[in-house]
């Protein structure tokens, strides 16, 4: 069960447990929310589920509904838990390219540890710089510079060979065409070169692969605390335990459907002849 099922059922119990007090209590939804100082409509919301109360809210309808101590202990804790829950699986949302870059410099410079799946995008810290300049092509002048700035300090942390970097790349991504077939051919033989150093390990998942996965998009993880993921309007954060164990095991999967040493070779240099015979 994963950790929003866990927290989805969490909920349901807690207005399923005030619904079936305010029943035994014989007390109508008017009078529950009167004498607990909240609107009809909002208990309404608590009890359908639609709305998480809070704690004083459930301290307040467990004391009017004179439920035994152990459950009015039980609902108060589970909805302090929820609201513990709720802050911590808190997602946030980074807009702009060059405070991204800047938010995610500042976490690989903690991390020993960073994984990168790519699915029909090569990632920041291997791109050729004709790769990243059509990237960023679309942005105005002064923001591309301060993004390309803020990559190049990132990329100046893969010399440290204390810091390990683990990148795995559909091979769609590779052949995903954002410029010309030569920038591209160059772009794959780029990464031919990079995979070489001692830090990096590169593995490319080929479409003759069978998964059996479903990955809905690309993501980075920092160590076992950080998950970022790029959408079209910003990148989002996600720190909560239960959800980076969940990105952790999926990259595992993926992981060991790619290719790597000189199977990887060969793929790279299959896929960079394919783009220069388009051109």
């Amino acid at each position: 069960m994963t950790a929003p099922e866990r927290s989805r059922l969490a909920r349901e119990r807690l207005s399923r447990e005030l619904r079936r007090l305010r029943t035994e209590a014989k007390m109508t939804g008017t009078a529950t929310a009167r004498a607990t100082g909240m609107s009809q409509s909002k208990l309404s919301k608590i009890e359908n589920g639609m709305l998480l109360p809070s704690v004083t809210d459930v301290e307040r309808l467990v004391a009017e509904l004179a439920a035994a101590r152990e459950t009015r202990l039980e609902l108060v804790e589970l909805a302090r838990s929820l609201h513990a829950e709720a802050e911590t699986r808190r997602v946030v949302l980074h807009r702009g390219a060059h405070r991204h870059q800047q938010t995610i410099s500042r976490v690989e410079a903690r991390a020993a540890t960073s994984r990168f799946l790519q699915l029909n995008l090569v990632p920041s810290l291997l791109q050729s710089e004709a790769y990243l300049r059509t990237v960023l092509a679309t942005m105005p002048a002064p923001e591309q510079e301060a993004a390309v700035a803020a990559l190049r300090v990132r990329r100046s942390r893969m010399d440290d060979l204390a810091k390990q970097f683990v990148f795995v790349l559909t091979e769609s991504a590779l052949r995903w065409r954002l410029g010309t077939p030569e920038l591209m051919a160059e772009q794959v033989e780029h990464l031919a070169a990079i995979q070489r150093r001692p830090n990096v390990r590169l593995g490319v998942v080929p479409w003759s692969a069978e998964t059996n996965v479903v990955a809905l998009h690309g993501f980075h993880i920092y160590d076992e605390r950080v998950v970022t993921v790029s959408v079209l309007t910003g990148n989002a954060t996600i720190t909560d335990p239960l959800d980076v164990r969940e990105y952790l095991a999926l990259f595992g999967r993926l992981e060991r459907a790619a290719v790597r040493g000189e199977e990887l070779q060969g793929l790279l240099k299959k896929i960079a002849e394919d783009h220069r015979r388009l051109g």
